[in-house]
């Protein structure tokens, strides 16, 4: 049975680098054998804002969505969601506008590790 690791992502996609740290870090981990899930909280729900179009900074977006289809589980805190003005379906295929004490919990309860990426 693989390992588990959980990333708790709480920085916003266009504040700093941290979320395309955290999408590499997914990758890097599944690439080790792990089974990964991210749960974005706080700022870190925009990671899975569909339509992002960033400048200067990689697409966190559709690197996001690349990883789900290798495999990373993703889910977002629903009140960080709306608290921004989105609403469901703005989000990137594949993510789950859930909640910390459903989904969060759930993940960290069947990791083997978990990382916050946070400012």
């Amino acid at each position: 049975m693989p390992k588990t690791l959980t990333i708790l992502l709480r920085t916003g996609s266009m504040m700093a680098m941290d979320a395309n740290v955290a999408v590499e870090l997914a990758k890097a981990a599944m690439a080790k054998g792990y089974k990964v899930n991210l749960f974005g909280y706080g700022e870190g729900v925009t990671a899975v804002k569909k339509g992002q179009n960033p400048k200067r900074f990689p697409n966190v977006g559709k690197e996001l969505e690349e990883a789900q289809k290798e495999g990373v589980t993703t889910a977002i805190c629903e009140t960080c969601f709306a608290a921004r003005g989105f609403e469901r379906g703005e989000e990137i295929p594949g993510a789950k506008v859930g909640s910390l004490t459903n989904d969060f919990f759930k993940f960290v309860s069947e990791s083997d590790r978990l990382v916050t990426i946070a400012r």
